[in-house]
């Protein structure tokens, strides 16, 4: 029943994208045709030679028209580096040719996606990408695919995801805390406005524009429920060894290690440094994740809220509420989140600085709290005295407390170097899941490749027009937040 609800409405976008195009392919060639006739009635222009002009003329038309006319395929992009690895698949920053455009195109294998039980999580994300022209979600300029993958070309963004800021400051200033979890709020409402829940929210899911604004993107868990090989992948990478549901179940209260706020920061950090790429792997972590969608109970759009809470407390104390040493302190944690979660206290003078405003941590345990009472609105946001001088519509006009300094439009320096030993082996996990996805056993049922109808988006024309970055002052560093 999904899947034919799904098929309807795609006929539907096909029918309105498809005289939409037309509409506008028809105005734009009655422009350029009015444009040929006024210049060749400027340079007054007959007989023979109106003829050769309007014989170019006409050619120029028959090109733009086959172009439209032609399916994309991969190699009318120029690939210039790659920017990103997933557990299903790649991210190069690229150009098409004809156009010019920039794009960071996203390529995924079909069969994998297929093993695992992943197609429905990647039409979910060209479904979100499609539906909306708003600046806080990534921009999709074209979807296709081929026998073997399937492709989405976004925007760049080319300040890198929030993780990697992140990880360079440790903790953020209140006031930009403040900032950057109101512009990650506005995003997730956007995608609220959807009717959809992203359920999986954390720093990593947030990249960071030319402007220095953040942009959401990585939307393929933003419905229904948690595939089962994914809470399988879950335990797997936190090496519990009983079933998912048990694990959480059988952790009993007294087993909760209570450690300073000064210990928690120190263990985190140690666990970043060792695995630079730990949400980045084919599941990710669930320290952000509510504990109702943990445990396949029903939930709300709040649950998005928690994970916001979440990353406020990481952007205040420099780690996760709830993350621990070990995986099974995790879990702990995870089923114990009432005891655990506690305001983080510093008494060295030097440290002082580090503790959190009473406005501050009232917001976060408004946050992460019981369902019943979180917040999940921006409405009750807004009436919060942390963010009562937010003007929501006004955020993106706000100059940003730091700004990505960029050489071009193609500038990958935000991101990892895929060509250098040291930062690939922060994905020698990711690597070796893919690897192991690989050796995975083909389902019983046929590769059914009528899953992919209504996923093609966008046509061969002369494309959208660069993202700008000027008349923002570069000149900053990552020092001004901190």
């Amino acid at each position: 029943m999904q899947r034919t609800s799904r098929l309807l409405t795609f006929c539907l976008a096909d029918f309105l994208d498809y005289y939409f195009q037309s509409l506008g392919y028809i105005a734009a060639r009655k422009e350029r045709r009015s444009k040929f006739d006024q210049d060749t009635a400027a340079r007054n222009l007959k007989g023979p030679e109106y003829a050769k002009e309007f014989k170019s003329y006409c050619g120029r038309e028959r090109v733009i028209l086959r172009r439209r006319r032609t399916k994309l395929k991969v190699d009318q992009f120029h690939i210039i580096a790659q920017v990103g690895q997933g557990g299903y698949g790649e991210v190069f920053l690229a150009r098409k040719q004809e156009s010019g455009e920039v794009c960071a195109l996203k390529k995924m294998r079909k069969r994998t996606l297929f093993k695992m039980d992943e197609i429905r999580h990647v039409l979910v994300e060209r479904d979100i990408l499609t539906a909306t022209k708003t600046p806080w979600l990534v921009k999709l300029l074209y979807a296709f695919q081929d026998p073997e993958y399937v492709y989405l070309a976004m925007e760049y963004v080319p300040g890198g995801d929030f993780r990697t800021l992140l990880n360079n400051s440790g903790v953020l200033k209140e006031e930009h805390a403040r900032f950057y979890i109101s512009e990650m709020f506005a995003a997730v409402n956007e995608l609220h406005k959807l009717g959809y829940i992203h359920r999986d929210l954390k720093p990593e899911n947030f990249l960071v524009d030319g402007t220095g604004h953040v942009k959401l993107t990585d939307f393929g868990l933003a419905t229904g429920a948690l595939n089962p090989k994914r809470i399988e992948s879950l335990k797997v990478k936190l090496n519990v060894s009983s079933t998912f549901l048990h694990q959480l179940d059988k952790v009993k209260d007294n087993q909760i290690v209570h450690r300073s706020t000064i210990e928690r920061r120190s263990i985190y950090r140690s666990i970043r440094n060792e695995d630079p790429r730990y949400a980045d792997s084919i599941v990710g972590s669930p320290d952000y994740m509510a504990p109702e969608v943990l445990r396949g109970k029903p939930y709300t759009y709040s649950v998005d809220f928690w994970s916001l809470g979440c990353i406020l407390f990481e952007f205040l104390a420099g780690f996760p509420p709830f993350s621990g040493s070990t995986p099974d302190e995790t879990w702990t944690n995870l089923k114990n989140w009432t005891k655990v979660l506690r305001r983080p206290e510093y008494d060295k003078p030097e440290d002082l600085i580090f503790n959190l405003s009473d406005v501050a941590w009232d917001a976060i345990t408004r946050l992460i709290a019981h369902a019943s009472v979180r917040y999940a609105t921006l409405d009750q946001l807004g009436e919060h005295p942390f963010f009562k001088n937010i003007k929501w519509a006004d955020l993106r006009s706000v100059r940003a407390p730091f700004v990505p300094a960029l050489d071009s439009e193609i500038d990958t320096g935000y991101y990892d170097d895929f060509t250098s030993p040291e930062d690939m082996a922060k994905y020698a996990e990711v690597k070796e899941k893919q690897q192991n996805v690989e050796k995975v056993r083909e389902k019983d049922e046929p590769f059914a490749r009528g899953v992919w109808v209504g996923f093609t988006f966008g046509k061969n024309g002369p494309g959208a027009k660069a993202i700008s970055h000027a008349g923002y002052d570069d000149s900053s560093s990552l020092a001004t937040i901190f």
